[in-house]
């Protein structure tokens, strides 16, 4: 399954270039937080000499691109009972736990509003398509 992808074919992306000074790895397509900054982790397409598609994953000193304002994206979320999405719902992340999924509720310290959910979804889908705001994450208590 391709982690990573967009529900449109066009839409509003806004995206930075940056060197990675955490020790890692982090993969493609997970969620992450660059500075203040919260977004999708994008990397590109690159193949070894024998033609073999190189890891999704960066360490510390590679560089990466971070989508941080994404029209409507499906990203991971947690799959718990009592964490079902309806459009216009409030999305959070857990900044303590890198590369985790999204939640319609606020877990409390460190969790921050990266958006707005745009597609329902049921407690135990381990997907929801969002409207991304990253750039705009603020920590809510």
């Amino acid at each position: 399954m391709q982690r990573f992808r967009t529900a449109t074919p066009m839409g509003d992306w806004r995206s930075f270039k940056f060197t990675m000074t955490e020790d890692g790895p982090w993969t493609e397509g997970k969620i992450y937080k660059v500075q203040d900054t919260v977004g999708l982790l994008l990397l590109d397409i690159q193949y070894t000499a024998a033609g073999c598609k190189k890891a999704k994953t960066i360490v510390k000193g590679d560089e990466g691109v971070l989508v941080y304002h994404i029209e409507k994206v499906i990203v991971d979320k947690l799959a718990e009972t009592g964490l079902a999405c309806l459009p216009g719902d409030d999305m959070f992340w857990d900044t303590a736990v890198p590369g985790s999924g999204v939640s319609p509720t606020n877990g409390g310290a460190g969790w921050e509003k990266i958006g707005i959910c745009v597609r329902a979804a049921a407690e135990l889908d381990t997907e929801v398509m969002i409207d991304l705001k990253g750039d705009r994450a603020e920590t809510r208590e």
